[in-house]
């Protein structure tokens, strides 16, 4: 270990040239469109008098950074080679962490880097670094940001300017292929007609297929009206009191999720119904396009979700945008038709957009989905002319058309699930599979090159 000198001892001085350049370095800019830093964060702490009174004081964390990128808020606090990182520090850190209700926080000397997680009342140790030499900031800013991308939320839009090409199939079985290998996956519903919703269980669908007239139709609509859902969220998110717990409703595949997978794996729903319309979004005042980007970050829905996807409508509105906006990827489905795929430029114009204005943090195109593919020339050829036209965009694995896709959608399950009780539905499971893990894979080499 190199010999320090003295200037190392002092707060100020560690945090000028280390803690602060560290963050620049690990791409967390003081103040941006994705990130900014506040310095001298205040956190109310309570404690005891002489006279057993308990009383609020106001404590200072040297940092609160924000990532909106990552949707990751996190506390730094540092020590001097002085005052090093010890026990005392280790239980400031969680005070702070527990009164700010900061899911993770930092502890910095000239000589380690500890990273603690709190939940469930108590801190857990993530991972630390030893800091060989302090002037040589970049493995620690390494170290920093390839932590911080293990526990980011990744945000995938499914979005496509022409309807009927199985957007909403492909967000069931990719949500639930996520939760089968372990992820937990919030499925934020965008389309007034709420087939996402009904498919995972929570917008009473079986109660509307077993009304019987238009009175008990009627009844079971009726009983949204109260309900917290898509355009509550973005309504309350920023009011006093706020829980985000209370609009997301389990899917009723939890239950299946749990028996068969000893994983953490899981589905929960933000829902949607004829509440979500562009007025509704249009009424959330000024800024309205980032509502739902705001929403995600704010509400500390990244402490339990490692993937949230969202089913936009088949068309750009006011609530399509709120998507997109929020959307680190995006995905575009299409047949492999010509009308189909005349309309693929439409998304991908309005990703590259989002892209270019948000420094790359937005509207990363992860490729098109061929869709309802047949073993015939006509698709065949418009695969290759899609190829040929948007050749910086990958073709992920393609979805064939099978009779099994159309009834696992009326049953109301994905298509690995159907394919238990259904031999024939296999195959085109095995290709919701393939084409989940090849999603996982292109979003791991996006991060990977864009951290180096």
């Amino acid at each position: 270990m190199v010999q320090l000198s003295s200037d190392w001892n002092n707060e100020a001085y560690v945090s000028l040239h280390l803690v602060q350049t560290m963050l620049e370095m690990a791409g967390l800019p003081r103040k941006s469109s994705y990130s900014h830093w506040i310095p001298e964060f205040k956190v109310k702490v309570p404690r005891l008098t002489a006279n057993s009174q308990l009383v609020w004081t106001q404590k200072e964390v040297d940092f609160l950074v924000e990532d909106l990128s990552r949707y990751i808020n996190f506390l730094v606090e540092i020590k001097t080679a002085k005052t090093r990182l010890d026990a005392a520090a280790r239980i400031q850190l969680q005070t702070y962490l527990k009164y700010s209700n900061t899911r993770f926080g930092i502890l910095i000397d000239p000589f380690s880097v500890e990273v603690y997680e709190y939940t469930q009342g108590l801190p857990t140790l993530k991972c630390k670094h030893n800091i060989e030499n302090p002037e040589q900031v970049q493995p620690v800013a390494n170290f920093v940001r390839n932590f911080l991308d293990t526990v980011k939320m990744r945000t995938i839009a499914i979005y496509t300017a022409k309807g009927g090409v199985g957007k909403t199939t492909l967000v069931v079985n990719i949500a639930y292929e996520l939760a089968k290998i372990g992820n937990r996956v919030l499925v934020v519903d965008l389309d007034d007609q709420a087939n996402a919703s009904l498919s995972l269980g929570v917008n009473k669908a079986d109660e509307l297929d077993n009304a019987t007239n238009l009175k008990e139709f009627v009844q079971i609509l009726d009983s949204f009206k109260d309900r917290k859902e898509l355009i509550n969220f973005l309504e309350d998110y920023d009011k006093e009191g706020f829980s985000y717990k209370e609009y997301i409703q389990p899917s009723s595949l939890n239950k299946i999720l749990n028996v068969a997978n000893s994983t953490k794996g899981r589905i929960d729903v933000l829902p949607s119904s004829y509440k979500t319309t562009d007025s509704s979004i249009l009424k959330l005042g000024v800024f309205w396009q980032k509502k739902l980007d705001n929403a995600l970050w704010k509400s500390g829905l990244s402490n339990d979700y490692e993937y949230v996807i969202m089913d936009t409508p088949p068309s750009l509105t006011a609530v399509t945008q709120n998507g997109i906006l929020a959307a680190q990827y995006v995905i575009i489905p299409s047949q492999m038709e010509y009308l189909s795929v005349y309309a693929i430029r439409i998304p991908i114009k309005d990703a590259k957009e989002i892209h270019d204005n948000t420094d790359g943090r937005r509207g990363n195109i992860l490729g098109i989905i061929p869709m309802m593919v047949e073993n015939v020339k006509l698709h065949t050829t418009i695969k290759a002319l899609v190829s040929k036209v948007f050749r910086d965009i990958p073709l992920l694995p393609e979805i064939k058309r099978a009779t099994a896709v159309g009834q696992a959608s009326h049953d109301r399950k994905p298509l690995s699930l159907f394919a238990e009780h259904n031999r024939t539905a296999s195959s085109v499971a095995a290709q919701f599979s393939t084409l989940t893990k090849q999603i996982v894979n292109q979003i791991d080499h996006l991060e990977r090159n864009s951290s180096k």
